[in-house]
């Protein structure tokens, strides 16, 4: 297929690497130099130990406790993708008129550093895509961020920039997209993700939902089925102070999502609602589990205590890779703080939701 092919061939077109990509292959890795003492756990502990959960709050078969913090914020500031574009503070295209699909060209015209989020979708150019790993990037500053496609059938201008698609990739094919580009580091060094599973995921999705897209878009599922995600969104609005959430569907661990700067995550929340809530809808079942805050909070605190790894970024900071048993997350340690952390909980298996580890 014309795209399979075309991700192939433009697939040595990445971010200038050297061996600070790869300056960590151990568990809890270490910076260099002064930094040499601090650990990953550490600086995760330090985020972890200052959140507060909030009362939980229900709707159908999903519940979600507001993780709080206190009011010192930590670590840089920056805007967030959707002020940068609204503001017409960043510009995001193709890397150059031909394209590539696992890479898209990043122009920071800003005097802030602005924060592109892991699985935000960027709708236009030559097709949507969505980022593969969370990126800061500094002031001023143009770079080469790592995307997958989630349009599968246009290879075509249909805007020269791209634009907010104002989505937070589905979080089960989310998951998956994280793990196989943890998996890709490991190997490769490189943040690339296993395009054909980011589509096969997709695909599972309309399928699921009885969406149409005449160019497989993931952006048409969520037009399609606005109503019923609508409900969601509304049942869980922000609060303030709050810098994250943890969320549970049908009584189990979904995941859990943590910015470092609360108006930042006011901004975001929504996105990361509806993302739980793609997989929520098609999940509902009776369970008469109901987790406590108590639970909750046990799942923030024992993060620092994960195996990680950790790599230079495409933008500042380390990008920390996460794993224990069947969880698995990444985040961005900027400046000895915690930037953005997300957490994938143990995810039912299926022919269409399939494992990462199979497929690389």
């Amino acid at each position: 297929m014309l795209m399979e092919m075309k991700n192939e061939e433009t697939k040595t077109l990445e971010p200038r690497r050297d061996e600070g990509a790869k300056r960590s292959r151990t568990n809890r890795g270490m910076g260099l130099g002064a930094l040499a003492k601090v650990t990953d756990a550490d600086v995760i502990e330090r985020t972890t130990e200052t959140l507060e959960v909030g009362p939980m709050t229900a709707y159908l078969n999903m519940i979600v406790f507001p993780l709080l913090g206190p009011p010192e914020e930590r670590g840089p500031r920056y805007l967030t993708m959707t002020e940068a574009l609204a503001g017409d503070f960043l510009e995001v295209t193709e890397v150059d008129h031909g394209g590539s699909v696992p890479y898209l060209r990043v122009r920071n015209l800003s005097p802030e550093n602005v924060l592109l989020l892991d699985g935000e979708e960027l709708a236009g150019a030559k097709q949507n895509r969505v980022l593969n790993t969370t990126v800061l990037v500094a002031a001023g500053v143009e770079a080469v961020v790592p995307v997958s496609c989630t349009e599968r059938g246009r290879w075509s201008y249909n805007t020269h920039k791209f634009l907010d698609s104002k989505l937070l990739m589905a979080k089960k094919a989310r998951s998956n997209k994280s793990k196989s580009v943890s998996n890709s580091l490991k190997l490769n060094a490189d943040f690339c993700s296993y395009q054909s599973m980011v589509w096969e995921d997709i695909d599972a999705y309309h399928a699921a939902y009885g969406s149409v897209s005449s160019t497989s878009a993931m952006k048409d599922v969520y037009e399609q089925r606005e109503r019923e995600f609508a409900g969601y969104r509304e049942a869980f609005p922000c609060l303030d102070g709050q810098r994250g959430l943890a969320v549970f569907v049908n009584g189990s661990f979904s995941g859990w999502e943590v910015v470092s700067r609360s108006r930042a995550y006011a901004q975001v929340h929504r996105k990361i609602v509806e993302s739980h809530a793609v997989d929520a809808c098609l999940e509902r079942k009776a369970s008469s589990e109901a987790p406590s805050e108590e639970k909750a909070l046990s799942l923030v605190r024992e993060i620092p205590r994960w195996n990680s790894e950790r790599f230079k970024s495409v933008g500042l900071g380390d990008d920390v890779r996460l794993s224990r048993k069947d969880s698995h997350g990444n985040a961005l340690l900027v400046d000895q703080s915690v930037v953005h952390l997300t957490v994938f909980g143990p995810q039912s298996q299926s022919r269409s939701f399939h494992d990462a580890d199979e497929e690389l």
